[in-house]
């Protein structure tokens, strides 16, 4: 549902009040404010991390880290949930590099992906008929890879939001974007040319 502008400032001068009384010593309300966010970053943590025990792991250590940090948010920089969701993305890629493993990475030439032609990568990556095919194509991405791709397709956040969670430039995350997309449709060729091995 969306809401209106005064509904949103009125909500976020009450979300800097609250912030304000727990800097002020009253802690118990932080479970209030952590309650508003959990589910938001449960499910932003759940698609790096599957194991339902894992994501709600990096879930507790995301807020008890925001907990810990509150007295260093600034709102002129950034919404508290964006900040809130900056802290679960590093925490998320903490988890996942500690007890994961990705598959193995193909090794992809910078000049075959500037090769690849764009109206190819987007027949390849818009092919329901390749879905399994690019469940597995991305998960052979770095973590932050993967963690782009959702934020940005899955969780349709806009560039800016991104770059703060990310702590990169929007013009590095576009050209990301585009070297992911066309990385995936040449790891889609592969799979497809191998059989589809698993």
């Amino acid at each position: 549902m969306e809401t209106t502008t005064g509904n949103t400032s009125k909500a976020r001068e009450d979300e800097m009040l609250l912030i304000s009384r727990i800097l002020d010593g009253q802690t118990a309300l932080f479970r209030q404010l952590a309650n508003r966010y959990a589910g938001q970053v449960l499910r932003m943590v759940a698609r790096l991390i599957p194991s339902p025990e894992e994501a709600e792991e990096a879930t507790q250590d995301t807020l008890v880290e925001a907990f810990q940090s509150l007295s260093r948010y600034d709102a002129r920089q950034a919404s508290f949930r964006t900040w809130l969701m900056r802290i679960a993305y590093h925490t998320a890629l903490k988890h996942y590099r500690q007890k994961h493993r990705s598959l193995p990475m193909m090794e992809v030439e910078q000049q075959r992906l500037d090769a690849f032609p764009d109206d190819e990568t987007d027949a390849l990556l818009d092919d329901t008929d390749r879905v399994e095919l690019m469940e597995r194509a991305i998960e052979t991405l770095k973590p932050d890879d993967q963690m782009l791709l959702n934020l940005y397709y899955f969780d349709n956040r806009p560039m800016r939001e991104i770059a703060i969670i990310t702590e990169r430039e929007e013009s590095y995350l576009h050209s990301r974007l585009q070297w992911i997309r066309k990385r995936l449709a040449i790891t889609i060729k592969s799979l497809e040319r191998n059989g589809s091995d698993k």
